[in-house]
């Protein structure tokens, strides 16, 4: 009998041993799901923060680029801002390209400074005597002579401008200002508030193509231009012959 109690007392520590064993083990397995979802939790904060610090856009150097004078009208497509850049002096007006720098074009002329669009972002350049002029908006800017010049050295961009209209982030096409007071506007057929849609059969609202006919503009001695006019669209030849 005392034989039979200590063989039961023996089995049952090992019984409980093995539960011991079992529940131990199931403890062990509970907690370690928890400590990987706290480092995948932190983890994840630190990956988040590092995106936050990568995102940071870099300001762009400013533009070395003085204005000179500014001559005012009403008419914004009138004015025109002589500038002084690492490639000279000569005037602009609204829409033209910025001399000297890539992807650069003047977006606005006012009284007292020049909006210059840099790579997608503006710049404000300054006019440093406040005293600006308003003068003979009519009078031909300061650009380089074609007075005695003949047929061979004069281009589109001798005479007309080309400036992006943008409605609702979207390009629309290109405004078509003139130059100077030279009477090739008129004659050509354009008319104030014109927006060129259609460059050689180049679709001027797709920003890509539009790039390629703008670098190209002051190379060209005519064009066949589609314009929306109010509500409808002219098919508008402009050549420099015809001046």
């Amino acid at each position: 009998m005392f034989a039979l109690l200590i063989f039961c007392g023996q089995q049952g520590y090992l019984t409980f041993k093995d539960y011991k064993k079992v529940t131990n083990k199931l403890a062990n397995s509970d907690e370690q799901p928890l400590e990987k979802k706290r480092e995948e939790k932190t983890f994840t904060l630190f990956t988040a923060a590092a995106r936050q610090n990568n995102a940071q856009v870099a300001v762009k150097t400013p533009l070395a680029a003085e204005i000179e004078g500014i001559v005012s009208s009403d008419d914004a497509w009138l004015s025109f801002a002589v500038i002084k850049t690492p490639e000279g002096q000569r005037s602009y007006r609204e829409g033209e390209p910025l001399g000297g720098f890539n992807d650069a074009f003047i977006q606005e002329i006012n009284k007292d400074n020049v909006v210059v669009n840099y790579e997608g972002a503006t710049q404000v350049l300054a006019l440093k005597d406040p005293a600006y002029f308003k003068g003979d908006v009519n009078s031909t800017p300061v650009t380089k002579s074609t007075k005695d010049a003949g047929a061979d050295s004069l281009h589109l961009n001798d005479y007309l401008v080309l400036k992006p209209v943008i409605e609702q982030g979207q390009l629309e096409g290109y405004n078509i200002n003139p130059r100077n007071a030279s009477p090739f506007y008129s004659h050509s057929g354009l008319q104030k508030g014109d927006v060129a849609v259609k460059v050689n059969s180049v679709d001027m609202t797709n920003a890509i193509d539009a790039k390629n006919v703008i670098a190209n503009w002051s190379k060209m001695k005519e064009a066949e231009v589609v314009v929306r006019r109010h509500a409808h669209l002219e098919n508008i030849r402009v050549n420099v012959l015809n001046n």
